[in-house]
């Protein structure tokens, strides 16, 4: 059934931007793994390898774990406000518990497994090649490429193993964050919206709900202070887009937890 709305979102700090980036990639990499041509296969690899340059900068479990405590920490202190749903709050408490075990024995740092394949190595160090993984390039692409679909998916959930399990905490983390505000419904006047940021709270997220056969879409810039929304026409697609003109009323989450 199709969408009756589309959702566009903005991360406000460079956790939650990481945070979406890979769930991005893994949904992309559970679409491609589950169908059966070759090609779909090397754009599930792709996938993997480009986790793996994500994971590269800095130590993304800890920062996992820093949000979880957090998380957990703000969420305990609403067991004694008057009208929570103990047993939900209970609940989620206890996924964040397990979550944060789950990540501590995730052995290593996130990726290191990959940086001893040579196969993977070999395909990764060619991507920044237009067409650098030709057959002629990588003939042991090609030979993996041949295998049956079943072979081909037992070495991609064997590579992905690790980034599985922190898509789930990953998964955990942004719902805890997305059910942290109710949306508002707001104008943007002539096509524009801004508003201020508080620094002091804990900015995670904004997000935007338009109509799913709207002809615009929202661009979303966002600083520590402010942050603005343009409603941009695209069409015709190969034409520069052009803010509408008109005032356009959306659906806005700002997300603090």
């Amino acid at each position: 059934m199709p969408a009756k709305h589309h959702i566009f979102e903005q991360p406000l700090n460079e956790r939650i931007r990481t945070c979406l980036r890979i769930e991005t990639l893994m949904s992309r990499f559970h679409h491609f793994v589950a169908l059966k041509g070759d090609w779909s296969g090397y754009s599930a690899l792709l996938g993997i390898l480009e986790i793996t340059s994500l994971l590269e900068r800095g130590d993304f479990k800890q920062e996992l774990i820093k949000e979880l405590e957090r998380h957990h920490s703000s969420l305990k202190s609403l067991a004694s406000y008057d009208g929570v749903d103990k047993s939900k709050l209970d609940l989620t408490l206890n996924k964040q518990k397990n979550a944060i075990d789950r990540i501590h024995r995730l052995d290593g740092k996130l990726g290191e497994h990959l940086k001893r394949n040579e196969f993977l190595l070999a395909i990764k160090q060619r991507t920044t090649i237009p067409g650098g993984n030709c057959d002629f390039d990588l003939p042991a692409l090609r030979f993996w490429l041949n295998q049956s679909h079943q072979y081909r998916v037992k070495d991609l959930n064997r590579w992905a193993a690790p980034y599985v399990e922190l898509d789930s905490v990953i998964e955990l983390i942004l719902s805890v964050i997305r059910d942290s505000a109710e949306p508002k419904q707001v104008i943007a006047e002539k096509g524009f919206y801004q508003q201020e940021l508080d620094p002091k709270q804990s900015n995670q997220l904004l997000r935007i709900s338009i109509p799913a056969n709207s002809d615009y879409y929202p661009e979303i810039s966002a600083g520590k202070h402010r942050y603005s929304v343009r409603f941009l026409n695209p069409i015709p697609t190969d034409k520069i887009p052009t803010q509408v003109k008109q005032d356009v009323p959306f659906l806005l989450w700002r997300c603090s937890l």
